[in-house]
């Protein structure tokens, strides 16, 4: 009778311990899932983007609804009333294309494609200057009320990128080109922390960069958290995107959008003669941190990585 007791105790021992082991592995997919198959269609992994995305609202609290919007967030907002779009704008996760996307939509263009391809734009074009054109109008330009009602009644959509590979995108775009703004509000402060000469060539290395972020909550678009750029717990987006799936995202959302057929996402690059930022490319910067700054990184990304289901290699 003892032997029988012992053998159904630990039958249910084992039993509690497996079911547990199996909502702890639900738990894990659920916060850090391995990458998407290739094979599931566009609408499922829409669906399985924003189940995350309202996972990890909920996880850290980031489901409260504020009164107003953000004044921050609305700037990022472009308003397309052709279509009823409104797109976050994510600094290095391929926005400069989709302006230039909407941009042809807005000027009726959409049969001059092959215009966005890098080898064919005229650098002087709009085109070109698509984050001075007054074609693209903000949310934030409308009024309070107003905002809200195309929020509630219009498309929205936002791309997102792995926020490493994004922050070494916007390392060498922003502060190993010449650029006077950036020289002013960050390369200058930068190199006068470090002691060195601003009147010197010598570029702001890749640790000083991520060590003056770190100390001095240096709060730019370019690398702001993507969650604080386009606050998905408040602004419930309709399609999220990734540039890691560009090719099946794109495609997804300009059929969903009803373009026609030859409009596609353009090839153009701003710095042409160098290659893209990609997952080799940041790894070799990430690789001249030291342990504590990527612990700290990671950290600062956390909830991105979270929300939008990336899995850090380091």
């Amino acid at each position: 009778m003892m032997k029988l007791f012992l053998g159904w105790f630990m039958l249910l021992a084992m039993s509690i311990f497996m079911l547990g082991f199996f909502f702890h592995i639900q738990k894990v997919q659920l916060w850090h899932p391995w990458k998407e198959s290739p094979t599931q269609t566009w609408e499922i992994s829409q669906m399985q983007r924003k189940l995350i995305l309202n996972s990890t609202c909920m996880k850290y609290n980031l489901t409260n609804q504020a009164k107003r919007l953000n004044p921050h967030v609305a700037y990022q907002l472009f308003v397309m009333p052709s279509h009823k779009i409104i797109f976050c704008s994510v600094p290095k996760a391929g926005c400069s294309n989709w302006k230039r996307i909407f941009l042809l939509l807005a000027m009726n263009m959409t049969n001059e494609t092959n215009a966005l391809d890098n080898e064919n734009i005229n650098r002087s074009s709009v085109l070109m200057n698509i984050h001075s054109t007054p074609l693209l109008r903000r949310l934030i330009s409308y009024p309070s009320m107003q905002q809200l009602e195309l929020l509630n009644n219009y498309t929205k959509m936002m791309f997102t990128r792995d926020p490493f590979e994004r922050l070494v995108s916007a390392y060498r775009d922003k502060l190993l080109h010449v650029n006077p703004a950036y020289t002013e509000r960050f390369i200058n402060p930068i190199k006068a922390a470090f002691q060195k000469s601003l009147t010197s060539e010598e570029k702001v290395t890749f640790q000083e960069f991520v060590n003056f972020i770190l100390q001095e909550k240096m709060n730019d678009v370019h690398w702001r958290p993507m969650y604080k750029v386009c606050d998905p717990c408040r602004i419930r987006y309709d399609i999220i995107g990734k540039l890691e799936t560009l090719n099946q995202d794109a495609a997804g959302l300009l059929r969903s959008f009803g373009v026609p057929e030859g409009l596609h996402y353009p090839t153009f690059k701003k710095h042409k003669t160098e290659p893209r930022t990609n997952e080799q490319i940041t790894k070799e910067y990430l690789e001249k941190l030291s342990e504590k700054q990527i612990e700290q990184l990671f950290k600062l990304y956390e909830i991105d990585f979270s929300m939008f289901n990336y899995l850090s290699n380091i």
